[in-house]
């Protein structure tokens, strides 16, 4: 018989064993695919082994002391029941932490090798720097679907109740910015291989994926019918250009967007962005004249990118040390729309068919308005030389793929194809076998000019052998400028100057003491300095403006085709004088601009004054030149501008779109062409036209497009029909149509556009709503479950991934506090059995019958263990809502005992159904059954299995093997050494 004293005495010992049996011990994780996932294994001795736990005991709190201490971040997954298998080797530790030790030795444990669990309750812990998290098959990093790496491998997600909640805390998680779509595999295809994750449920302000309650923790074999994907918004947008590769930079704040000061922006940073906006390089960092003044907040600082990032949130910020900047100085970007340019089928490199990549896809290029400027262009950027000539449509072949109608129009000097403008929505279709060619000369001149306007102005630097290098301005004089611009076919040289390095991290020099006599055919034929050895950088530069860099632009307008007037002449943009400015010198702009024919000459009155220096060179064209430059001089003794700056032309070839209803978000779509507006037709229309109009104006991520009838056209004639925009058109001036021509519209009458959102709203705003995955907006009716997903590896269980509480409403009660209600119970006990003793004894002097109370009382104490399970709801974590988390206890011999590799198998559950109003239930073994031991390596004796079956899951659960279970059946915990358990009271 064990007396009270016996229990008190063995208690305090174990209070005390778990104070001072420390150790030392390494620690690893082994099995799951990295240093940062698998079964948890400590080393005492010199030998390894396993730690096991109970579900009630191992829960995030030990999880982040090993995540902590092994350095491998926040912890992603914590599970027993050997997730990553079971070794048969020594169990050392049975650990209960509270989380804030710096080892997991450190936590509470009844000593090394001293335990109450066998290796089926193995831990195991998935830290968050073993999962990765990533969007395929969506053209870009911020849409596709949704993968998952676990144990070194990438599978799917799986759920067919994924909604913008679940989606949000992906796009958050990937620094996409905020969910604008979730969808299920119809969207982004099925994938291949293992599914990772199964059911997981989000609140949407989670900062990981695995953070949500998860259901099913892979790997698993299945069908790949409930792939998830995502659409996010993008942490950076442009706006307010002709499309979404150009306009002023907006980034994600919150659920706002805030622009950027064009001081904290540079050329690396707007690479990553043309990148993840899916465009082409980077051509150009402006101002706000070019795309206008923000509203709302203003980013508090920049971006350090080294440009080869894929998302802009993954360079480092930057924080702001100068005063607060304003909208007058939000900074714009230009990227380039198409994302590839080469000549194919050539002799050489540098001649052939002119391909171009449009999103991903090659094709050629119809050579309707392909000329000699275009091909001049094409020539440099390739660093082929210059355009020798250009053969006829189809001279290399017509190749594969689609052929490109996109018109250029460059005036020559551009460094890069994307800057010159170019035109698609009206142009007809090409005919067979007409695509542009070109033969460079081959040979890339060894010098350059950087950060200008074009390629004819900009600091000069020279070829160091694959490397570009500076020339310092020592003795740089007008002489030097023009052999640079002579060299570069670029004019005449108009300003030599000297210019700043870009900075103290920069290109080497090249060259000093450059000495020209201006008649040189080459730079190399001047006199020069070797190297110099001044530092890399702060050093003034030489740099050039060419008369090749003269340029015009028309400003502050609707778009390209109409606004004031603004010439690039000596390194600077100026404007005109309107005094003498008419008609006859708009037509010159027009035709220089390829914008058609001049339609009006406004004055400033139209589109403002703007500022910047004056030219006053203009005025008194006949109409008839090519270009602005070849007009006659200004009469002499002619000075000053009476009327001010601020000459404007509108063009022809203008084009503006807008929705005509009874909202600004829905109407009949119409478009401004030759001076006039008209409808579109909604025949041979794609529905993707309808989001590229919304996107374009403003009005909100998407919309749908329907046919209005004839009685209900709109206010003027139809100008297009058969729009094809695609899915991935930025612009509805880069959709394909029939020919602009006035016209009536069939039986389907007008294309009538209804907008997501409201002007202003750019991308839209996320919804609580569940995604369908169906096309058009059609509505879908998911399946009542998912179908059966049979576990890959033998050994791997499925833990939801949140811990489970020991008590219903109690989160992870801290050790310390169940070993003081442990203390209190068995001094209750013990006051107890005093009590009965002293009643006793008042009975035998009474005469009572006391004599079997008692002793049906000391029988109790000293030889039955009343075993409680206790039904704790589901929550975070647990196989189903509503089901219940049965606590576990020992009932068959340690698998220490058995073979290796040999799992024991799992019996059901014992029966439990409990009468209303009660959420507790004690069942007692036979006062004739054995206890367990106490604590040893794992010999447990073995004591009868409650009969009856498993309790029935919700048919949200992953059938059959995929619910988290013990890998035996419930065990007595073998305490009767430290106490006994009464109802009520869990140990």
């Amino acid at each position: 018989m064990v007396t009270t004293s016996q229990l008190l005495a063995r208690a305090l010992g174990l209070l005390l064993c778990v104070q001072i049996c420390r150790g030392t011990g390494e620690l690893r994780l082994v099995d799951g695919g990295s240093r940062c996932a698998g079964r948890v294994e400590v080393k005492h001795e010199g030998q390894w082994g396993t730690v096991c736990s109970y579900d009630f005991d191992w829960d995030v709190h030990g999880a982040s002391v090993v995540c902590r201490q092994l350095g491998c971040g926040t912890v992603a997954r914590a599970s027993p029941y050997a997730p990553f298998g079971a070794r048969a080797s020594r169990i050392w530790l049975q650990p209960f932490c509270d989380g804030t030790e710096k080892a997991l030795h450190n936590c509470f444990h009844y000593g090394w090798g001293q335990h109450f669990c066998g290796h089926d309750t193995d831990v195991g812990v998935t830290c968050s720097d073993a999962v990765e998290l990533r969007l395929v098959n969506g053209g870009g990093p911020c849409a596709g679907r949704v993968e998952v790496k676990l144990q070194g491998q990438w599978g799917t997600v799986a759920d067919h109740e994924w909604d913008m909640e679940d989606a949000e805390v992906v796009c958050q998680q990937l620094g996409c910015g905020s969910a604008k779509s979730a969808y299920d595999w119809t969207r982004f295809g099925k994938g291949s291989g293992p599914i990772h994750l199964v059911l997981v449920d989000c609140r949407g302000d989670e900062s990981a994926l695995w953070e949500c309650t998860i259901k099913g923790w892979g790997p698993y074999n299945g069908l790949h019918d409930w792939d998830v994907g995502v659409v996010c918004q993008g942490f950076v947008r442009l706006v307010g250009g002709n499309g979404t590769c150009s306009g002023r930079v907006e980034v994600r704040q919150g659920r706002s967007w805030a622009t950027l000061c064009e001081a904290h922006m540079d050329l690396n940073a707007a690479h990553v962005i043309c990148k993840e906006l899916g465009c082409g390089a980077a051509l150009a960092v402006t101002g706000t004249a070019r795309f206008g003044a923000g509203a709302g907040p203003i980013w508090d600082g920049g971006f350090e990118c080294a440009g080869n990032e894929s998302l802009l949130s993954a360079c480092t910020r930057r924080v702001s040390h100068s005063q607060g900047c304003t909208h007058a100085s939000d900074a714009g970007v230009i990227c380039s729309p198409y994302t590839g340019f080469r000549l194919a089928n050539g002799s050489t490199v540098c001649a052939g068919r002119v391909e171009l990549e449009v999103r991903g896809t090659w094709g050629s290029l119809c050579d309707a308005g392909w000329d000699v400027p275009n091909a001049q262009v094409l020539c440099h950027h390739l660093h082929c030389g210059s355009a020798t000539s250009v053969p006829r449509g189809g001279y290399f072949g017509t190749g594969s793929g689609p052929l490109w109608r996109d018109t250029f129009h460059c005036s020559g000097t551009e460094s890069h194809l994307g800057e010159c403008p170019a035109t698609v929505l009206g142009i007809p279709a090409c005919s067979p076998g007409r695509a542009a060619a070109v033969n460079c000369s081959g040979a890339a001149e060894p010098l350059r000019l950087v950060d200008g306007e074009s390629r004819c102005d900009g600091r000069l630097e020279v070829d160091l052998h694959g490397a570009w290098g500076r020339v310092l301005e020592q003795q740089w004089d007008a002489s030097g400028a023009s052999v640079v611009c002579r060299q570069l076919q670029c004019g005449a040289a108009q300003k030599a100057y000297t210019a700043p390095g870009p900075g103290p991290v920069s290109s080497p020099v090249g060259l000093s003491g450059l000495q020209c006599m201006g008649t040189e055919a080459r730079l190399a034929q001047c006199n020069t300095t070797l190297p110099s050895t001044t530092p890399a950088g702060g050093a003034e530069e030489a740099a050039v403006v060419c008369s090749g860099s003269q340029r015009v632009r028309l400003a502050s307008g609707p778009g390209r085709c109409a606004g004031r007037v603004e010439v690039y002449i000596q390194g600077a943009w100026s404007r005109v004088c309107e005094d003498a400015w008419d008609l006859s010198d708009a037509a010159v702009v027009c035709r220089q601009l390829g914008c058609g024919m001049a339609l009006a000459a406004p004055s400033s009155a139209r589109y403002g004054r703007g500022s910047g220096p004056l030219w006053l060179g203009a005025g008194g064209c006949s109409g008839a030149e090519a270009t602005l430059w070849e007009c006659p001089a200004p009469a002499p003794g002619q000075s000053g501008c009476k009327q001010g700056a601020g000459a404007a032309t509108i063009c022809s070839e203008l084009t503006d779109l807008r929705l005509v209803g009874d909202s600004s978000s829905t109407g009949h779509l119409e478009v401004f062409y030759n001076g006039t507006w008209g409808s579109v037709c909604a025949n041979g229309t794609s529905p993707a036209t309808a989001a590229v109009v919304c996107r374009q104006l403003g009005c909100g991520a998407g919309g749908r497009l329907h046919s209005a009838p004839t009685t209900s056209q709109g206010s003027g004639p139809a100008w297009l029909a058969w729009v094809q925009c695609g899915p991935g058109a930025d612009s509805l001036w880069h959709c394909l149509s029939a020919p602009w021509h006035l016209q009536p519209c069939d039986s389907l009458g007008d294309a009538h556009v209804t907008c997501d959102g409201e002007p202003g709203d750019t991308r839209g705003t996320p919804t609580p709503a569940t995604a369908t995955g169906c096309p058009d907006g059609a509505a879908c009716t998911g399946q009542d479950r998912v179908p059966g997903l049979n576990p890959a590896p033998p050994h791997v269980g499925v833990l939801a991934g949140a811990p489970r509480s020991i008590m219903a409403g109690a989160e992870a009660m801290p050790v310390p506090t169940i070993l003081c209600i442990v203390l209190g119970t068995l001094l209750c006990l013990a006051l107890g059995a005093l009590a009965t003793q002293a009643w006793r004894t008042l009975a035998r002097r009474r005469g009572g019958a006391a004599d079997a109370i008692s002793e049906a009382v000391y029988e109790e104490l000293d030889y039955t263990l009343t075993l409680e399970y206790q039904e704790v709801p589901s929550g975070s974590g647990s196989p189903s809502e509503g089901s219940a988390t049965k606590l576990p206890y020992y009932t068959s011999d340690s698998v220490e005992a058995s073979s290796p590799g040999t799992a024991p198998d799992t019996p059901a559950l014992p029966r439990h159904d409990p009468p209303d109003g009660y959420e507790d239930a004690a069942a007692v073994l036979d006062p004739g059954e054995a206890a367990a031991p106490g604590p040893s390596d794992g010999g447990v004796s073995k004591v009868e299995e409650l009969g009856g079956s498993r309790p029935s899951l919700s048919p949200l659960e992953p059938p059959g093997d995929m619910i988290d279970a013990p890998a035996s059946a419930p065990r007595d915990a073998g305490y009767d050494d430290v106490g006994v358990s009464s109802p009520g009271m869990l140990l």
